[in-house]
């Protein structure tokens, strides 16, 4: 009877006790997960907002950003440079966006300013290429900034009050051109700097496009290492400014017949320059010939008072004359080790003759005179 008594008293007490137990494991799992549920809610919305923010360009700053794309970049490599850059704020959203609106985009490769505040259409449509066509366009080495305006107009590739408007006020991001305040706003700024090439241009290019690309290529080649030390390098530590370099490589490919002629031209340039008080004026046609517009010099040419006249000014023109090529750049910083002042181009005109003195410079241009003149 005692057995069975305390079987009927401990069986209704313990039941109870499971069962709230069970109550309050249950309810405490459920209020977890609608917490959960909750604070991830809360993020999807947030990334939600943020990514619809950056998609639309819903509340983003008025901000400028120049970027450069490179040749036939793909859109995962423009998406991290967006990012990268802060146009966009969510690359990874941008090559989505980009690969599902748009198929087999391409990009226009160049220098690009852009707006924080553009929505991903806007961007697109900003640097998207729309017109594969190209044309071919070869620049001389040597060609003047007229004569580069010139070739881009005969190829239908900009008008020249375009290609004049940008030259005089673009805005050009490059750590090789002077200041802003030194180039000043003459459409002869960029002289030197618009590397002498066989350039691809598309038509849809801008003229802004086109001067970029031009420069973008002058960066390259000063900074190519891949023969040893850059024109850069070189600059640095041989204490000479790139400006200078392309002041002097410009002189020197006017002046010089051939590639071998130029390192001979740059060692008379050279000589005069470091030992400016018995040779104070570089005397080099060719500047004059810049100032004046024409070849065949009078004796008023010669007395102008043009800084650009190498006889009446001392030392280096204001400016380069000209958009030199590799080769006279390199010849620039690395001039002919020899003893030579002056020189005079031959009878016919393909190769100079050098001499040490003065009175070697007069005899070699009369016998010059006389071989002409014989012809």
């Amino acid at each position: 009877m005692k057995a069975n008594r305390n079987k009927e008293t401990t069986s209704p007490n313990s039941q109870p006790h499971k069962k709230r137990k069970k109550k309050r494991s249950t309810l405490g799992r459920t209020l977890m997960y609608l917490l959960t549920i909750l604070v991830v809610s809360v993020i999807l919305a947030g990334t939600g907002i943020l990514l619809s923010n950056d998609l639309l360009a819903l509340a983003k700053e008025d901000r400028e950003i120049t970027v450069t794309i490179p040749e036939d970049a793909s859109i995962g490599q423009v998406s991290k440079l967006l990012d990268k850059s802060g146009v966009v704020n969510y690359g990874t959203m941008f090559h989505l966006f980009t690969s599902v609106i748009y198929h087999d985009i391409e990009f226009r490769p160049g220098m690009w300013t852009l707006n924080s505040n553009m929505d991903y259409r806007h961007i697109v449509n900003e640097i998207r290429l729309s017109d594969r066509s190209t044309q071919t366009v070869t620049i001389p080495e040597g060609y003047t900034i007229d004569q580069i305006i010139d070739t881009l107009v005969e190829n239908g590739l900009s008008s020249e009050e375009e290609l004049k408007s940008v030259l005089q006020d673009g805005e050009f991001n490059y750590d090789f051109l002077p200041d802003a305040e030194e180039l000043g706003n003459e459409t002869n700024r960029l002289e030197g700097y618009l590397f002498p090439d066989t350039y691809e241009f598309y038509l849809s290019d801008d003229a802004d496009t086109i001067i970029n690309k031009m420069l973008g290529n002058f960066e390259n080649k000063i900074n190519d290492d891949s023969n040893g030390e850059s024109l850069a390098e070189q600059c640095k530590n041989k204490d000479i400014s790139v400006s200078d370099m392309v002041i002097l490589a410009s002189m020197i490919e006017k002046e010089a017949v051939n590639a071998d002629d130029m390192y001979q031209v740059s060692g008379v340039i050279s000589n005069r320059l470091n030992n400016s008080s018995e040779y104070p004026y570089l005397n080099i046609d060719a500047t004059i010939q810049y100032a004046v517009g024409h070849t065949t010099l009078t004796d008023e040419d010669m007395q102008s008072d043009s800084p650009y006249n190498t006889y009446t000014s001392k030392g280096l023109p204001p400016g380069p004359i000209c958009n030199p090529g590799y080769d006279a750049l390199n010849a620039a910083i690395n001039p002919a080790n020899h003893d030579y002042y002056y020189y005079v181009a031959n009878a016919d005109r393909t190769a100079h003759i050098y001499a040490k003195t003065q009175e070697e410079q007069t005899a070699n241009i009369k016998k010059v005179q006389q071989e002409r003149n014989k012809e």
